[in-house]
């Protein structure tokens, strides 16, 4: 019996030592994302953050052709963005866009790149083309409306609350017709 234990715990032993450096990597990036949020405060847990951040990026340079690669490129760009570190976030969906043109989130990274410069940098300017460049590049999209009121928006010279008060002025003038 004792022998049948040791041959089995020996088995798993050689099986799991056999595990591909991409296989423990995508393992350890599961096991972290679990551990993004605080359990209580469902606030992100920085220290966890930094390291599957770290871990997308290293997944993206060693393994550039794997099928997992854009998704962990995007994860990569949304968590920068969620950790505030906006000028890595708009770098990491420019490196999205560039090595991934066709995938179907291409056009929410060109988006998130001008929405980050428009509401966190406040550089209306390079907001102002990079909302133009999604309208030209996709304009059925259906970020498109969100995109068209965002470039208007800064077009008008309208801050967040007049913007508000316009909406909320024409709401009133259609309701009371």
């Amino acid at each position: 019996m004792m022998k049948s234990i040791l041959i089995v715990l020996g088995i798993v032993a050689v099986l799991s030592s056999c595990k591909s450096g991409r296989e423990k990597l995508v393992d350890s990036i599961s096991v972290d994302e679990k551990k993004l949020f605080a359990d209580s405060t469902r606030m992100l847990n920085d220290t966890v953050a930094e390291e599957v951040l770290k871990s997308y990026k290293e997944f993206v340079e060693k393994y550039p052709a794997d099928s997992l690669a854009p998704s962990c490129l995007f994860k990569a760009a949304d968590l920068a963005n969620g950790m505030r570190r906006y000028k890595e976030a708009i770098d990491l969906y420019g490196q999205f866009r560039e090595k991934f043109p066709d995938h179907r989130k291409s056009a929410a990274g060109l988006f998130l790149q001008a929405f980050i410069y428009d509401s966190n940098l406040h550089d209306k300017e390079k907001a102002k083309q990079l909302y133009s460049e999604f309208l030209q590049k996709y304009p059925t999209h259906d970020l498109a409306p969100s995109a068209k009121a965002s470039l208007d928006q800064i077009n008008m010279g309208l801050s967040d609350e007049q913007l508000i008060k316009l909406f909320q002025a024409r709401s009133d003038s259609i309701a009371n017709k």
